[in-house]
């Protein structure tokens, strides 16, 4: 497949998947709540979306072009020690990124996140910002492809559609793994929301494990 279609793909990929995704937090949050989600159009909004899902498709189609990842077989045992892993890089790596966007050095790159009002949160990061935070995910994918001679297509549609529903519900305020086995892993989304109502700290995005051990957890 030349580069160009397998772009084309990818970016349809991502623009589809994080709409529907994110159309399905909003229908069982209005279905719960009775309020509408948070989501309107408007131009910086859009702009701000259309560079997250750019930088995206750029990344993989240039990570599989350039063979940094290798597509291969499905394997459910070789996809569960890639997502399992991934996880924990992905955690660290977001946390050390997403402190990194807050200094006065990156945080140009960082601000659209927080001061954006169209759409979503979620779904309004610049290029730069996602090729910080975004670029944690092929290492662990990179590995996986040298040591499993590839990952599979599957593989790669549980690793970002598994990342974006728990980026849509670290920014929705709601205690989702509150008081559940993995509550420890996945619980920090009311957190977020602190962060986002501006506390300072609380960096991560879903465990607060780096933050009680590095001394940024908000309180409150």
């Amino acid at each position: 497949m030349g580069p160009g279609r397998l772009f084309a793909l990818t970016l349809a990929g991502f623009v589809g998947g994080h709409l529907a995704i994110l159309g399905v937090f909003g229908a069982i949050r209005r279905g719960v709540t009775r309020e509408a989600p948070r989501v309107r159009v408007d131009a910086a909004g859009l702009r701000y979306f259309a560079e997250f899902v750019l930088a995206e498709a750029f990344m993989l189609t240039a990570a599989l072009q350039l063979g940094v990842v290798r597509l291969s077989g499905f394997s459910a045992p070789r996809t569960a020690l890639t997502l399992g892993v991934g996880f924990v890089w992905w955690e660290a790596w977001f946390y050390f990124g997403h402190r990194l966007l807050h200094t006065r050095w990156l945080y140009p790159l960082h601000r659209p996140h927080h001061a954006t009002r169209g759409l979503h949160p979620s779904l309004s990061f610049s290029a730069g910002e996602t090729v910080v935070l975004s670029s944690g995910f092929y290492i662990p994918l990179a590995l996986a492809s040298q040591l499993y001679e590839g990952v599979s297509a599957e593989t790669l549609a549980l690793v970002f559609s598994g990342a974006y529903v728990l980026n849509v519900l670290s920014h929705l305020d709601v205690g989702a793994f509150e008081g559940t086995a993995v509550g420890p892993l996945l619980g920090s989304a009311r957190r977020h929301a602190r962060h986002h109502a501006g506390r300072r700290g609380n960096y991560g995005l879903n465990s607060p494990w780096l933050d009680r051990a590095c001394g940024t957890e908000a309180a409150g």
